[in-house]
């Protein structure tokens, strides 16, 4: 059976996607959905949620490949040509299945954990990370968001809630949501400029404002099943999500809930996870003693 080549050795073009399998491979593709390649990844387990650092490496969770947790359990980091530069951040270990991956402005990285303790994770120029003891709705912290502010720790926990933890202060905040979100079962967020958050929430996504009140759904024909997951920010008025249920992806506008593009991943579904976008601006070196994920 033909295999798909490795990625050409160039740097990945602005607005270019990645989008993370459950079945462990990581799509490239254009925005239009062209599939460019798949990277080569040299850490085994299924591929969770993504980031890019500001110097264009991608981050790639990668959840257990066994029942012991011995294999996988891990971050894998390619450089911006999408060459895999093996695991990072292990050799102090992760607890159980990282899940999500968030940066601050210093450069430190976040690490969101699924299972076992369910902690947050920050690695910074120190050679232990730091443990956030967030408290848990029923999965750990299975998708992070840093706000703007750079103390509010957005997560998700598989439950009806957008949790807060303040990374500063080191304490819980109460939850951000007024009311249960409409889908129950939150996966992943990004907070907003305007202080809201936007939130994948079973069958819809949902817009929160500043005050945790739900203002706006999102979702597509009801003709297809729909059980969002990952999603990532745009900087044109629009975000990129991710139906699991069908393996699609589609781009929205954040305004007034358009379909603007949609692809499907050509896998079978509940088997894309995450999306995240190359944004068109040049990546700049990492701060000095930032991400030390390396």
């Amino acid at each position: 059976m033909p295999q798909n080549p490795p990625a050409p050795r160039r740097s990945t073009p602005p607005g270019d996607v990645y989008v993370s399998l459950a079945t462990g491979p990581v799509q490239w593709r254009t925005s239009d959905g062209a599939l460019r390649g798949e990277l080569v990844n040299l850490v085994p387990g299924p591929a969770e949620g993504m980031r890019i650092d500001p110097a264009g490496n991608l981050y790639v969770a990668r959840r257990c490949a066994d029942a012991s947790c011995t294999v996988g359990n891990s971050v894998e980091k390619f450089n911006p040509m999408g060459v895999s530069q093996g695991a990072v951040g292990g050799e102090t270990g992760y607890n159980c299945n990282p899940h999500s991956i968030a940066f601050d402005a210093a450069g430190n990285t976040f690490v969101g954990q699924a299972n076992c303790t369910g902690h947050v994770l920050k690695f910074t120029s120190d050679s232990t990370p730091h443990e956030h003891k967030v408290a848990p709705d029923s999965r750990g912290s299975s998708w992070i968001d840093l706000a703007g502010d750079g103390c509010t720790l957005f997560y998700t926990s598989r439950g009806p809630n957008v949790k807060r933890f303040d990374v500063c202060t080191e304490s819980q905040r109460p939850d951000f949501n007024v009311h249960q979100l409409p889908g129950g079962d939150t996966q992943g967020l990004r907070s907003l400029d305007d202080g809201g958050v936007l939130v994948a929430s079973g069958a819809v996504v949902a817009r929160l404002d500043p005050a945790g009140a739900l203002i706006q759904t999102y979702a597509v024909e009801p003709s297809e099943p729909q059980y969002w997951v990952g999603l990532d920010l745009d900087t044109d008025g629009s975000f990129w999500a991710v139906n699991s249920a069908t393996s699609n992806v589609y781009q929205f506008d954040l305004a007034t809930g358009e379909v603007r593009r949609q692809f499907n991943t050509g896998t079978a579904p509940y088997t894309a996870v995450d999306v995240v976008l190359r944004r068109a601006k040049k990546p700049s070196p990492a701060p000095p003693g930032g991400v030390t994920l390396h």
